[in-house]
């Protein structure tokens, strides 16, 4: 062979090596769901009720639409869902995608085990329907990036009994302060026995009595604020006022039973369902068991406001794609295909849950629910308690520990508030 043909022959094989080092970098059919390879996912969920088949049948919708990508789902109890995923994590195990909460994210951002989505939002044709405040509740992160996928919401609201409040002459209350003469009127001898029947709010005292209590002292927060830039600024003088207001409910006005201090949330719920209390603060997963106890007369509306506007807890679920996933592109599909329009419909209905999209909002379904109505006008001013890897000690143990004693009059509502802030600083 010539010179001249050993050259061509080598360059023609170096052209082939490169070709075919391009076509090995870039993305397989597999990575994408590409037409001749399948991709397959794991999908961790909880089911609040796992005899109702609409996840699985979801899924299965998804699969049969979605042939190049078939998702595996695995149900694992409420109980054991967090732990499961840490192990799964630490293990190099975990699944591809999971159903996830808030209060989560530090810890698994902190391996990052979480991966960031404003990449795949930033082209999601649905970002524009999700409820415009959610994207600023759901960045947790000093980095600011978006971990989660929303997907459904509650937002605390009060609950009421109409007939009582036309009984004792009482509107329905826009602010704190309209509330408590709601609540003065509410609380009557009904049977004339020299004792108090029924009171006018059902305070709980007790772990996760943080979130009601939050409507009353954050609404007196200028930006209704817990933290700025990880410092504590809910503890200023409105602040505190809103807080004696509480307290007093139970120690002044005696607007609440005597057992509010320790009143958890069976207390409250059967305090309001046999009539012993006229107002509940709690989200829409207690309006079927309300309807079945009161037909029409129940009914609900957003918690008053402030000095400062209006706060309310949100509860949520979200779902994640774990960093550890080779096929994300397809997970991504996955996680928006489940907040797309019809199975954001059709899991909110199966699950009671509020959408988290404004066209779903919207249909007459929802508009017509009254819990759904009042849920979704309490939707702009929902938050998120700080996610810090502290808060769970700080909702667990301190601020318990610290109502009781301000309710039992053993410190006063100031030095609770001063304690709390304490607390919440060193987190």
């Amino acid at each position: 062979m010539s010179k001249k043909a050993k050259k061509c022959v080598a360059l023609l094989l170096a052209v082939f090596m490169l070709v075919a080092l391009l076509a090995g970098c870039a993305k397989s059919p597999a990575a994408t769901g590409g037409k001749d390879q399948v991709v397959k996912l794991k999908h961790w969920v909880w089911l609040d009720d796992p005899k109702d088949p609409t996840f699985l049948e979801m899924v299965k919708e998804f699969n049969a639409t979605h042939p190049n990508i078939q998702v595996e789902v695995e149900v694992i109890p409420w109980g054991d869902f967090r732990t499961r995923l840490l192990t799964s994590v630490a293990g190099g195990g975990a699944p591809d995608t999971a159903c996830f909460k808030l209060t989560w994210v530090p810890e698994f951002t902190g391996n990052k085990a979480l991966q960031p989505l404003d990449s795949y939002l930033n082209s999601w044709n649905g970002k524009a329907d999700v409820q415009d405040n959610l994207w600023d509740v759901f960045r947790v992160t000093d980095d600011k990036q978006m971990y989660v996928m929303p997907w459904i919401v509650q937002a605390l609201y009060m609950y009421y009994r109409p007939s009582l409040f036309k009984e004792a002459g009482v509107e329905i209350p826009q602010t704190w302060d309209e509330f408590l003469t709601a609540a003065q009127k509410l609380t009557v001898d009904k049977d004339k026995d020299g004792k108090i029947d029924q009171y006018g709010f059902s305070m709980r005292g007790a772990r996760y009595g943080h979130e009601p209590w939050g409507s009353f002292v954050f609404a007196s927060v200028e930006g209704n604020k817990i933290m700025d830039n990880g410092k504590v600024v809910f503890n200023t003088p409105e602040a505190k006022k809103a807080n004696q207001m509480f307290i007093d409910l139970y120690r002044k006005y005696k607007v609440v039973p005597p057992t509010a201090p320790a009143d958890g949330f069976s207390e409250v719920v059967n305090n309001f369902k046999s009539g012993k209390t006229a107002m509940l603060v709690h989200h829409i997963r207690s309006s079927l068991d309300m309807e079945k106890q009161f037909g029409a007369d129940v009914s609900a509306f957003p918690v008053p406001a402030g000095p400062k506007g209006r706060w309310t807890s949100l509860g949520d679920t979200e779902n994640v794609i774990f960093s550890s996933s080779k096929n994300k592109e397809a997970a991504f599909v996955f996680l928006s295909w489940l907040s797309e329009k019809n199975q954001i419909d059709k899991w909110c209905k199966a699950s009671g849950n509020v959408p988290v999209l404004k066209s779903v909002q919207k249909m007459d379904y929802y508009q017509n629910n009254r819990f759904m109505k009042a849920s979704f006008d309490s939707l702009p001013f929902a938050h998120v308690y700080p996610v810090t890897t502290g808060m769970g000690e700080w909702i667990e143990s301190v601020w318990p520990a610290m109502v009781q004693q301000a309710l039992e009059g053993k410190i006063s509502a100031d030095e609770m508030m001063d304690k709390l802030a304490e607390e919440m600083n060193k987190k």
